[in-house]
């Protein structure tokens, strides 16, 4: 279990972060909660955690100096989510300067920010705790990104067959998508530079995308989702009143985005909208757009519009993945490597035989590229490794002088992913189980069934069945209904909850089926095991 201390001179702040997640059920405990920087440092040193969310400005030390002393008293662990005021930004470089994982503004702090900054910290405790495990340490994300992040992925590049396998992912992600009109955003960071350490250049790249989220949250809802340690995609969620000025809204807040940018971290975001879509199931469209314009952005002329264009022909012209959809989403769904570089050979064939101009082969490899990091576990360890033996890595692709070396860094692509995925496949399939395990142990509240949580890993029914019978030591059903009856028997055994309350808490259609299933697992009814415990007590 992931140990976490909470830090901040303010009660009602303490208190509001504690109850703001279920973190049991993030696998986090509470193990210290403190008022200053003093209590803090002993806590730290007590406690040993992996995580601490701490305020700045506290009695005695600040929460900046308690994460430096941190850095040279225990190293990478414990990670710190830095809780900042408008007025504290410019401590914001300070944080990043000793590792920060996020910095998050109290004036705006909701339980969806907090839970993705959590959840970024956790994969890189993960990671951190890995890598010392084997006296090694990789500073670049497991690839395997938040489920949330996929979707929008698979979304971007049309690999969600239909409008019904749509609906039913974004319900089971509880992604709110019912707004009147959207429009995708294609941003590039510019300046990260490669002196850097690798560790440096996720920090800094994590910091700016973090910026961007709370930047552009100000002015209308969005969804960010990183592509590559260069590229990330921003979708703006449009509201009835907001549809009709959407440009100038749009554009005010890039433009204010990119000079906030440039100020704190001294890089450039080059930013261009793609065409208004009124369908979330349409947001390709959008993307696609946004894409081709990124071309013609300079630092003059940092947001470019789709819909403020006079002649959008160069904004529709690009090479067309349409026809290796369906290779794409089958080979990518079962990491499946032969048929990935199978399919990537082919778009490589394409790209050398059609008269294909250099930009539009750039964004070809560029998408593929982003499918490879965002859809494989490790992905982007995987695409380091293959193209390590180049200077810039896989970002030579953006140097490319001719539509010739494109298609030969796709080959190259294709080719490596085979290789990597071919020689570590059974590892894979087995993480991909585990994630799901955990997803199901996460939502045990639910009635889960394996129509739902395939579309949310991106997978068919029939795959992943099969799958989980393979590497899950049983099928997705008894995995699920153990795992249920199994936390029944922890709650019966509390004495905390009554017979219908445990069957509603999981998800059960009944207490009588909640009842009929507990039996069959266990060999007596829910009430039996009940009066079996040491210090029953009355329920019904």
């Amino acid at each position: 279990m992931t140990k976490l201390i909470i830090a901040d001179d303010e009660p009602l702040v303490l208190i509001g972060l504690q109850s703001m997640l279920k973190w049991a059920d993030l696998d986090i405990e509470i193990c210290s909660v403190v008022r200053n920087g003093q209590q803090l440092e002993e806590a730290i040193a007590r406690f040993k955690p992996d995580l601490v969310i701490s305020d700045i400005k506290m009695p005695i030390k600040t929460g900046l100096e308690v994460l430096e002393e941190c850095r040279t008293l225990y190293g990478k662990l414990p990670l710190f989510i830095i809780l900042t005021s408008f007025e504290e930004f410019s401590f914001v470089k300070q944080a990043i300067k000793f590792q920060a994982v996020d910095y998050l503004v109290k004036l705006e702090l909701t339980q969806q920010s907090l839970l993705v900054s959590v959840n970024k910290a956790l994969v890189m405790i993960a990671e951190i705790q890995e890598a010392q495990s084997k006296n090694l340490f990789s500073s670049e994300r497991s690839g395997m990104l938040p489920f949330q992040d996929k979707f929008f992925v698979r979304l971007f590049n049309g690999l969600i067959e239909t409008p019904e396998a749509f609906e039913m992912q974004k319900r089971d992600l509880s992604l709110d998508l019912s707004f009147p009109a959207y429009a995708v955003g294609y941003c590039q960071i510019e300046g990260i530079q490669e002196q850097l350490t690798q560790e440096q250049q996720v920090n800094l790249y994590f910091s700016t995308t973090q910026m961007i989220r709370e930047t552009v949250g100000r002015y209308l809802t969005c969804h960010t989702v990183s592509l590559d340690m260069h590229h990330l995609a921003i979708t703006f969620c449009l509201s009835k009143e907001q549809e009709p000025h959407y440009l100038s809204i749009i554009s005010l807040a890039l433009e204010r985005l990119v000079k906030v940018i440039y100020d704190y971290f001294s890089v450039h975001l080059f930013c261009c909208v793609g065409k208004l879509v009124l369908d979330a199931f349409d947001l390709s469209n959008s993307f696609f757009t946004a894409r081709q314009l990124l071309a013609t952005a300079t630092k003059a002329q940092p947001v470019i519009l789709y819909d403020r264009l006079k002649d959008k022909r160069e904004a529709n012209q690009a090479f067309n993945l349409d026809r290796y959809k369906e290779q794409l989403t089958r080979a990518f769904e079962e990491l499946d490597g032969p048929s990935l570089s199978l399919v990537i050979n082919e778009i490589a064939q394409a790209l050398d035989q059609q008269t294909t101009t250099r930009i539009q082969a750039i964004d070809a490899a560029s998408n593929i590229l982003y499918m490879a990091i965002s859809l494989i576990p490790d992905g982007q360890l995987l695409v380091e490794q293959i193209f390590s033996d180049e200077v810039q890595g896989y970002r030579s692709i953006y140097k490319m002088n001719t539509t010739t070396q494109c298609a030969v860094w796709v080959r190259k692509l294709g080719n490596g992913l085979h290789e990597l995925l071919l020689a570590q496949q059974q590892d894979y399939r087995a993480k991909v189980i585990a994630k799901v395990q955990q997803f199901i142990l996460a939502n045990l509240d639910r009635k889960l069934q394996l129509s739902e949580v395939s579309s949310v890993f991106g997978f068919s029914q029939n795959y992943l069945s099969s799958l989980f019978s393979r590497y899950g030591g049983c099928s997705f059903v008894k995995y699920t209904t153990n795992a249920k009856i199994n936390m029944a028997k922890e709650m019966i055994a509390s004495g905390d909850y009554k017979i219908y309350e445990i069957s509603e808490k999981l998800g059960f259609e009944s207490s009588f089926y909640f009842s009929k299933v507990f039996k069959k697992a266990v060999g007596c009814s829910p009430r039996e095991y009940m009066q079996r415990q040491p210090q029953k007590r009355e329920k019904r």
